[in-house]
């Protein structure tokens, strides 16, 4: 010890003063850290008063986005004479679909004439905003820009403190009047939003800019521009109005490191507290080592006894060379050969050749410290030529961190063991050559679908291999359609333990994409041990079931024309008997008239009846034409150019009903149909919306088209007179069926509207209430 005291005095290192130095070190260190963090949480704050200014002004953007929208809107219910339509209709609508909206106005001549909502505007109405000398600038500002002009926040006549924004409305280039909306604070800047984003630690402000005096006016007392650290402004140009943020108090910044500061203060005094420990430990080791010394001594003495009479083979073995160092009786038994031999040989010589590479790399991961011990079966060659197998168990001799020296080995003899490994093996060659050379598909899977075994087969019938199915979840390589079925089954088996489940038929997805039928059947082998799982065999049974499917094609196809031709047939016979009675009944009549003047008017009845049964007939004979024309040539139509064709056909008749023409129709709407087909229902859709208008309203028809489960929908909505679909709506697309009286109506539209878009694939589906108005959708292929 005192010798250890004077190499430490020799070296120049005093502990005491190497812990000072490390102490301040590591607090300097510290502090300039604290500082780095406290400039990145003034940054951090500079960014969080940022984004509230820009959420605040994208709010109120948005309000004045929207308020534009309605004021709009308002404008164009002037017409061209300047004067007003349908405000009180029109009006609550707005209102009901721009919710930061608290009041709509129409001010022609700058005079206030309509208002809404009335109760609470009343007392706005016929005030002369352009007279009133405290309100007219910013109104008048709008009139020179053309454009909306935000005015206010100022109080209202009826009452509250609002913003109007006032859109000047020119007809032939002279001022009209203004298109109005009112919105009050809260609804502008939100006010509790703000309030639950600044909470405690902002100011904020809300101020206008005079457009006569450039003077700002404030609407909040918290704020003072001068007396804080940091703030930030936005300016919103549509009402020269500005919005400001600042810090309250920047000092808790400071306060919120002092717990981090007085940490880095307990660590510096502790990391020089410990270099002071350290420097002193050798002298603590020396009296360590030798109290250690003796019960190595008495640890030694218990290994030997041990390793000479243990019933396992051990040996010591020099790690760098591979030679023999100490080996025990078991270890000599095994081999044959004596003690002296061994210590001459390495563990090369007694490996068998094909066993010595992997032995090899055990070492040097062993010598490079990548392990600290390993366990491998190999096999051993006696000293009679025989093949010993054994499992050996190293493990080193020197502590991690230290040089290598040697390192013990213990040797069990597993001959027996392998023996019976390789009749096991032997077997399972013999049933996997079975199962490789089977038809059959055979996999284990658990009961979420994770498989960990398939048979050869699977690639034969899926296309994917071994490893590229095992990646893959059952369920997920199943027809949508088919999972409730396989699930049901998968109940079954659950619940019927060691009983097959057989016969299920289902669809997979091949890996070329296309979808295979295959026939399954299930085993839940979860309580064998051995298997752990599900057991499926299942096989390719698509050219059976594609056989199957088309004969039941066929039979669904004999069956529908069945009952056409049928329905058909019925048509035919009361329709063509009507004509035929009315022929015979004339002609009865014609023959016992008296006078020619009788007979003539007989001869009369008897053309119309025969005009009649000629347009019959024509009308049979498309319906005929439509429900045999399978092979109709369909080809990609844009329904956009076709619906735009339709209206300039109908352009007569829309400016004759002066009907309103909404359109939202999509230019990638492309659907597979055939082009005299979709003329033809687009043309009866709106010819119908026009001609069965109301007369209480202005005509408004309203197309619109959307994707909707892969399908394109094409909504036409009319506001006319609408169908009682509790009355006629089993017989609304039946032959010859009419719901009005208009004259021209035959039932004939409807009819062949429904079997062109069914002939197509396609189905029409409606919507509609008497004196409301109809909705037709078209479901297309």
């Amino acid at each position: 010890m005192e010798l250890n005291k004077e190499k430490i005095k020799k070296s120049g290192i005093n502990p005491r003063l190497a812990g000072v130095l490390t102490a301040l070190f590591f607090l300097c260190l510290g502090f300039f850290i604290l500082w780095q963090r406290y400039h990145i949480l003034v940054k951090a704050e500079e960014r969080e008063m940022s984004t509230i200014v820009n959420i605040v002004k994208q709010d109120i953007d948005q309000s004045l986005k929207n308020s534009y929208s309605a004021a709009l809107s308002l404008a164009l219910l002037i017409n061209d004479d300047g004067e007003i339509g349908n405000f009180e209709a029109v009006a609550p609508k707005i209102l009901e679909g721009n919710p930061n909206i608290d009041g709509l106005q129409l001010v022609p001549g700058g005079v206030i004439r309509k208002v809404y909502p009335y109760q609470e505007n009343k007392e706005a109405l016929d005030y002369n905003i352009l007279q009133d000398p405290s309100r007219n600038k910013e109104a008048l500002r709008a009139i020179k820009m053309r454009k909306m002009y935000f005015a206010g926040p100022f109080e209202l006549r009826q009452g509250g403190m609002a913003v109007v924004g006032r859109l000047p409305v020119f007809i032939r280039d002279e001022f009209w009047g203004f298109s109005a909306v009112i919105i009050k604070m809260d609804h502008l800047i939100h006010l509790d939003r703000i309030e639950d984003m600044v909470k405690d630690k902002y100011y904020y402000q809300f101020s206008k800019v005079d457009i006569t005096t450039g003077e700002e006016f404030n609407y909040f007392p918290k704020f003072s521009k001068g007396n804080t650290s940091y703030s930030e402004v936005v300016e919103l140009p549509d009402g020269d109005w500005k919005f400001y943020l600042a810090t309250q108090d920047q000092s808790y910044l400071l306060l919120s490191l002092i717990p981090l500061a007085l940490l880095i203060i307990l660590l510096s005094f502790w990391f020089g507290w410990s270099m002071t420990s350290i420097l002193k430990q050798p002298l603590k080791l020396q009296a360590l080592v030798k109290a250690q010394a003796g019960k190595l001594l008495e640890s030694e003495l218990n290994f030997r006894t041990i390793f000479n009479q243990a019933a396992i083979g051990m040996v010591r073995v020099d790690t760098l060379t591979g030679k023999f160092i100490q080996s025990n009786k078991r270890y000599i038994e095994l081999l044959g050969y004596t003690e002296e031999e061994l210590m001459a040989m390495d563990y090369k010589d007694i490996s068998y050749p094909e066993d010595v590479g992997i032995n090899s790399i055990r070492m040097r991961q062993l010598l490079n410290g990548e392990i600290r011990e390993y366990s491998l079966q190999k096999r051993l060659v006696r000293k009679d030529g025989s093949l010993l197998w054994i499992k050996v168990t190293v493990s080193p001799l020197w502590q991690k961190g230290e040089q290598p020296t040697s390192h013990i080995a213990l040797i069990e003899d597993i001959s027996d063991k392998m023996q019976a490994q390789e009749e096991l093996i032997h077997n399972e060659k013999r049933f996997r050559a079975l199962v490789e050379n089977s038809e059959e598909v055979i996999c284990i899977f658990t009961q979420k679908g994770q498989t960990f075994y398939f048979s050869p087969a699977i690639e034969r019938v899926s296309g994917y291999t071994e490893s590229e199915i095992r990646e893959l979840n059952l369920i997920s390589l199943m027809h949508p359609d088919d999972l409730d079925y396989i699930n049901a089954q998968m109940e079954i088996s659950i619940n019927t333990p060691m009983v097959p489940v057989s016969g299920i038929a289902c669809r997979a997805r091949h890996k070329d994409g296309t979808w295979k039928w295959i026939e399954i059947t299930i085993t839940n082998l979860l309580e064998d041990p051995a298997i752990g799982g599900f057991v499926a065999n299942f096989k390719d049974i698509t050219l059976r079931k594609e056989v199957e499917i088309n004969l039941n094609k066929s039979y669904q196809l004999v069956m529908d024309q069945n009952r056409r031709f049928l329905n058909f047939s019925y048509i035919v016979s009361h329709n063509l008997r009507s004509h035929s009675s009315n022929i015979e009944a004339i002609l009865t009549l014609y023959h016992s008239a008296d006078s020619a003047e009788e007979k003539v008017t007989y001869i009369e009845l008897l053309s119309k009846v025969s005009t009649a049964l000629n347009q019959t007939l024509m009308d049979l004979n498309e319906v005929v034409s439509i429900q045999n024309n399978i092979d109709l040539s369909v080809e990609p139509l844009s329904v956009l150019s076709y619906v735009n064709q339709t209206l300039d056909l109908l352009e007569v008749q829309v400016k004759n009903k002066e009907a309103v023409i909404k359109k939202d129709i999509p230019k990638e709407m492309v659907v597979v149909f055939n082009s005299a087909y979709l003329e033809s229902v687009l043309l009866n859709f709106l010819s119908n919306a026009l001609r069965y208008s109301s007369s209480k309203r202005i005509p408004e028809i309203s197309l619109k088209g959307y994707k909707l489960e892969d399908k394109w929908i094409l909504e036409i909505m009319d506001n006319g007179v609408g169908i009682d679909l509790k009355r006629y709506g089993d017989k609304l697309f039946g032959l010859y069926k009419t719901f009005t009286n208009k004259s021209g109506s035959r039932g004939v539209g409807l009819f062949i509207t429904k079997n062109q878009i069914d002939a197509m694939g396609g189905q029409v589906n409606v919507e509609s209430e008497l004196g409301i108005g109809t909705t037709f959708k078209i479901s297309f292929k």
